[in-house]
């Protein structure tokens, strides 16, 4: 019987008609919630697609710009009937390559030019100073003394070498009966 009185109650029925009708708004609200999902998702989709259709429309044209250029590197020139996307897609690397000739060719013309300016400073500068302060200019004195203990004269690397070969080119020394060691080239 407590049941029944409980189910009586008129406040409790009044709360369970007002918890009904909110759980009716909630699936409500979940269902429209749930259709304008559907449909903003539909209409992605249907956009994605455009876009699909579009590249896969392009792609042919891609793959004859990627076969122009190709070409151009191994140096063929385009023909004048594809497409003029494809042209000039095979004319870019040639002209890269005759910019890049362009700027070589510049930029040597003012290194040597730099070199020219800086070494013409520089004898300019020498020349002053051995005019206006010939003091400064010392020559540096050598410690070996210009004639040494075989009578060579010089202190040349290679009068001491023609003298050591050659012998008989001096008065002095008499003439050697040694073959000269013979230079080997880099190749052999």
């Amino acid at each position: 019987m407590a049941a029944l009185v409980i189910a009586d109650n008129a406040i409790l029925a009044g709360a369970g008609q007002i918890a009904a009708m909110i759980i009716c708004l909630f699936v409500l609200i979940f269902v429209l919630v749930t259709v304008v999902f559907n449909l903003l998702t539909a209409f992605a989709t249907s956009w994605l697609e455009e876009k699909v259709q579009l590249i896969k429309m392009l792609r042919p044209y891609v793959e004859s710009i990627n076969t122009s250029a190709h070409a151009a590197e191994r140096g063929v020139v385009p023909a004048d009937n594809e497409q003029p996307v494809a042209r000039i897609a095979g004319q870019v690397p040639q002209r890269l390559n005759d910019v890049e000739h362009k700027v070589e060719e510049v930029s040597d013309r003012v290194t040597n030019a730099v070199i020219e300016v800086r070494s013409r400073t520089l004898q300019a500068k020498t020349i002053a100073k051995a005019f206006f302060l010939p003091g400064l200019m010392y020559r540096e004195k050598t410690s070996e003394p210009m004639v040494d203990q075989e009578g060579r004269q010089f202190a040349s690397p290679s009068y001491r070498e023609l003298v050591d070969e050659r012998p008989e080119v001096l008065d002095k020394l008499a003439p050697r009966r040694e073959v000269p060691p013979q230079q080997v080239m880099r190749g052999q």
